[in-house]
C-alpha cells in the first residue's frame, strides 16, 4: 500500500494500539474455543486468520465507542477506556465480517485473498461454507452471552440484509446508479452502519448520536466499497457515473455526521478514515493519468 494512503491507518492502529492488540487475543481465544483442540479444525481457521485484514469494522465499534464517552466527560469523570464488552463486540464484528468474505468467495469462486488461496480453493466449497457458519454462529453465540437485545437486533438485520443484498446481486443485475448504491449500502454499508451504532449504544449514547453515527457508517461504508470496485475496477459497466465524484460526495456526507460532535482523538480518527478513502481512490486516478500522458 502507498505510504501517503497508509499513513491515516498507521495513525489509527497506533491510537487503538491497546484495543487491538485485545482484540488479537479475544480472537485468538475464540478460535481454540470452537475449533476444540481439533488441529485439523484449527489448521483450518488458522490458515484463514493468517493475514489479517484492515480491522476496520472493530476500529468503527472502538472509535464510535470512544467518541461517545469522551462526549459524556467532565471535569469531574474522564472518558473511561475501552470496557471488555465493547473488545467482545469488536470481535463479533471481525467474525461476522470474516464469515461474510468465506462466503462470497464461495458464491465468486475467487480464488485468492488477501494474496493467498482462499478458503474453497486450497480446502473445498463444503468445508469452506461450514467454517463461514461457524464464524457466523459464533459470532452470535458471544453476542447472545453480551445481553444487549438492542445491539442483537441490529445485527440479526444487517445479516439479513447482507444475504438479501447478494441473492439480489445475482437473480437481478442492476440497470441503475440507485440499485447500485441500494446494493453498496446493503453488501457493506449495512455493516459498518451497525459497527458504529452499536459502539455508541454501549458507550450510553442518545438517540441522536446514534443516529448519527449510524449514517457514517452508512455514509463511509458506501463511500469504502465504491472506492473498492473502483480500484478493482468492478463498477458496473451498464450506466455510466462517476465513481470517483461519488466516493467524494459520500465521504462529505460522513464528515458532516460528525459535526455536531465535539473534537478529540476518536473524532480525528474517524475523520482519518475518511481521508483514507478519498485519498486511495484519488492515487489510483493519478497512476491512470500518468500512463495516459
Amino acid at each position: 500500500m502507498n505510504d501517503e494512503v497508509n499513513v491515516w491507518l498507521e495513525q489509527v492502529f497506533v491510537f487503538l494500539s491497546k484495543e487491538l492488540s485485545l482484540l488479537e487475543n479475544e480472537l485468538k481465544k475464540r478460535l481454540l474455543s470452537f475449533t476444540e483442540n481439533r488441529i485439523d479444525l484449527h489448521n483450518i481457521f488458522t490458515y484463514f486468520f493468517e493475514i489479517r485484514g484492515k480491522r476496520l469494522r472493530p476500529i468503527l465499534v472502538l472509535l464510535s465507542a470512544g467518541l461517545v464517552r469522551e462526549m459524556t466527560a467532565t471535569s469531574d469523570r474522564t472518558a473511561t477506556e475501552a470496557s471488555d464488552t465493547e473488545i467482545q463486540l469488536a470481535a463479533v464484528v471481525e467474525l461476522i465480517h470474516n464469515s461474510s468474505l468465506i462466503h462470497d468467495d464461495i458464491v465468486d469462486e475467487s480464488s485468492h485473498r488477501r494474496g493467498q488461496k482462499t478458503m474453497n480453493h486450497k480446502f473445498n466449497n463444503r468445508i469452506a461454507v461450514l467454517a463461514g457458519d461457524l464464524l457466523f454462529s459464533h459470532g452470535f453465540l458471544i453476542m447472545n452471552k453480551l445481553e444487549q437485545p438492542k445491539i442483537s437486533a441490529i445485527f440479526t438485520k444487517t445479516v439479513e440484509t447482507m444475504c438479501q443484498s447478494e441473492i439480489n446481486e445475482i437473480i437481478s443485475p442492476f440497470t441503475n446508479f440507485e440499485q447500485y448504491i441500494a446494493h453498496l449500502n446493503a453488501k457493506t454499508a449495512s455493516l459498518m452502519s451497525a459497527c458504529c451504532k452499536s459502539g455508541a449504544i454501549l458507550a450510553g449514547a442518545d438517540e441522536k448520536s446514534i443516529s448519527l453515527l449510524g449514517e457514517f457508517g452508512t455514509n463511509i461504508g458506501i463511500a469504502y466499497q465504491l472506492m473498492d470496485d473502483y480500484l478493482d475496477d468492478e463498477q458496473p459497466k451498464n450506466f455510466d457515473i462517476n465513481i470517483l465524484l461519488q466516493t467524494k460526495i459520500y465521504c462529505e456526507k460522513a464528515k458532516k455526521n460528525l459535526e455536531n460532535f465535539k473534537d478529540c482523538e476518536y473524532k480525528k480518527h474517524l475523520l482519518n478514515l475518511v481521508r483514507y478513502v478519498i485519498i486511495k481512490s484519488e492515487l489510483k486516478q493519478e497512476k491512470t493519468q500518468d500512463q495516459i500522458v
